[in-house]
């Protein structure tokens, strides 16, 4: 494994341009989906149930037409024996798929539901432009699904398929404003 990714991987770390404290690789969370108005505040999720038109929660947003819920990406570290960068995102699905992962979420549930047709609902990196298609795989126990890139031609897919480098990692981590490469190469 590079060294400098190793320590990435291990060491506590402060980003010189937001001062959060890391103990370990940075993983990045979107705070709505990227058609969400930036005017809509963030409420607990059983506003979901209790309000109608547009709402966004911890954990679920229905904006007009749209519905959406929280998962992950997950882009496997070339070279790093598993570790995995995970990107908190959001999902886009239709209403009854929706509908189906709020009955059972509060259950811990959702696993039952296997996987699903969605569309990833920010643009990653903030510049790549129209959502693009997955597939929402729930998981057990409560845990965020995971979204996988059902487009073959995305850089996401080859992300997925064959990892991401450390420089590739570093340059992703810039274009959402954290300048880590000098925490990692000057440790």
């Amino acid at each position: 494994m590079d060294a400098h990714l190793a320590r990435m991987l291990t060491s506590a770390r402060q980003c010189r341009c937001c001062g959060a404290t890391f103990a370990q690789l940075l993983s990045l969370s979107c705070d709505r989906p990227d058609v969400c108005s930036d005017d809509l505040v963030v409420q607990d999720n059983s506003a979901v149930l209790e309000e109608r038109g547009d709402v966004l929660t911890e954990d679920f947003c229905r904006y007009g037409k749209l519905r959406f819920v929280r998962a992950v990406l997950a882009l496997p570290l070339a070279d790093s024996r598993g570790a995995e960068f995970l990107l908190g995102t959001w999902a886009s699905l239709n209403e009854d798929d929706f509908d189906a992962y709020l009955d059972l979420f509060d259950m811990r549930e959702t696993e039952s539901m296997g996987s699903r047709p969605a569309w990833l609902a920010n643009a990653i990196p903030p510049e790549s432009g129209a959502p693009v298609a997955c597939m929402l795989h729930m998981r057990p126990e409560g845990e965020y699904p995971e979204l996988q890139v059902s487009e073959s031609n995305n850089a996401l897919a080859r992300l997925q398929q064959t990892g991401v480098q450390l420089e590739e990692l570093l340059e992703l981590l810039y274009a959402y404003g954290h300048d880590l490469p000098s925490l990692v190469y000057d440790s």
